[in-house]
C-alpha cells in the first residue's frame, strides 16, 4: 500500500476496513505501538459475524501500521 493518505482513527485506535470481507480480506490500520507480525491473528466482528483475521502483509506508516489480513469465519 503505497502513498496511503492517513485518516483519523476512532477512539479505540483501530480501523477495520472490511469492504472486501466477502472475498476473505480485511485491512486493519492502527496507531497502537504494538505492531503485529506476519501470521499473527485478530478476532474481528463484521456484519454480526465473527472472523479470524491472519496478518499476511504489513506496512509501517508514520505513527502507525497497516495490516492486510486473510479473514475466515471463526
Amino acid at each position: 500500500m503505497a502513498d496511503v493518505a492517513l485518516r483519523a482513527f476512532n477512539a479505540s485506535g483501530y480501523e477495520i476496513l472490511d469492504d472486501r470481507i466477502a472475498r476473505g480480506e480485511v485491512v486493519i490500520w492502527s496507531v497502537d505501538p504494538l505492531v503485529p507480525r506476519i501470521g499473527d491473528s485478530f478476532l474481528i466482528e463484521s456484519r454480526g459475524r465473527a472472523y479470524d483475521a491472519s496478518v499476511e502483509d504489513l506496512t509501517l506508516l508514520r505513527g502507525g501500521w497497516s495490516a492486510r489480513c486473510r479473514a475466515r469465519p471463526a
